[in-house]
């Protein structure tokens, strides 16, 4: 409760200087556990949904309680992977965003768990608030872990490691990230990664920081311009328009190329069948596929 309470204060004192904010919040299939008197996960698939549908309404409440106590109103919004790779879904989801900003609402994100499939989720809310921040087309993203930022190797394992402040292209980044950061949950270094490649091709600064410091680091560096934690610098060619929902799309299969593919594919040409040398998955028309080298780096979607 107290790590909510300091996260709903930080986002009144942003809202206070006309800051738009979203909270993409987790907890439900733990709160539901806690409201029920479980101790242990349930791993068949309809309990850790119905869990999730018992504990939704107890961390709003929550959310409700601090907020309304400190004179802002919230506003809950369940997302499914599926509703973002819809194109008109994924519209009317960015519309009720806006109207919600208009209203001067702070919208609460978690993802739908009592619906979603296994082949639509977002499966860990880094990634889903990777999506919600190329949605409202956020300037910032802020991923909360148990660690500073990101080190060069495991900081609980070898000495030397260093944290790096800023990435400038995520793309060259060449770090171990095994075993590093939030032991709890899904949510790990490697998904934090996963999800700044999302934002930062969105055109949205991403910065991975300590959740116990967020009552002081989110400011420090919206407010102040301070260096707190790691910071991925946005693409300098942001993706736009249904090239940005592109990155919400699931990728069905890949398709890789030679030299002269990639080439055509990076100057935005055709792509002849005769540039293609390996063909993955199961895929039809209007589907995402990746597009990459015979190096396995990608290349396009």
């Amino acid at each position: 409760m107290s790590q909510i309470c300091a996260l709903c204060e930080t986002v009144s004192r942003l809202h206070e200087r006309g800051i738009r904010v979203v909270l993409v919040s987790s907890g439900a299939v733990g709160a539901g556990m806690f409201r029920l008197g479980m101790t242990e996960k349930p791993k068949e698939v309809a309990k850790k949904q119905a869990l999730a549908a018992v504990g939704q309404v107890h961390l709003m409440r929550y959310y409700e309680d601090i907020f309304n106590t400190i004179g802002i109103k919230c506003a809950q919004v369940l997302l499914t992977l599926e509703n973002l790779s819809n194109r008109k879904q994924y519209v009317r989801a960015r519309n009720t965003f806006s109207a919600l900003f208009d209203m001067g609402a702070v919208p609460i994100v978690n993802e739908n768990d009592t619906v979603a499939v296994e082949e639509l989720r977002f499966g860990d809310n880094d990634t889903l608030s990777a999506q919600v921040a190329a949605l409202v087309e956020a300037q910032w993203l802020f991923l909360l872990t148990d660690v500073d930022g990101l080190y060069t190797s495991n900081p609980n394992t070898d000495p030397n490691a260093k944290r790096i402040e800023v990435v400038e292209n995520i793309n060259e980044l060449n770090v171990d990230v095994g075993g590093a950061g939030s032991s709890v949950g899904t949510g790990g270094m490697v998904t934090k990664l996963t999800a700044a490649r999302i934002a930062c091709a969105a055109g949205c600064k991403t910065i991975v920081c300590l959740s116990a410091n967020l009552d002081s680091d989110v400011e420090a560096a919206v407010v102040e311009g301070k260096s707190v934690g790691t910071a991925f610098l946005p693409a300098k060619k942001a993706a736009k328009g249904k090239k940005k929902w592109l990155l919400a799309v699931p990728v069905q299969g890949e398709v890789a190329v030679n030299e002269a593919g990639a080439k055509a594919v990076l100057r935005g040409m055709p792509l002849l069948m005769s540039h293609v040398v390996k063909c993955n998955g199961d895929f039809r028309v209007q589907e995402c596929v990746r597009v990459t080298d015979e190096e396995d780096n990608e290349l396009a979607r």
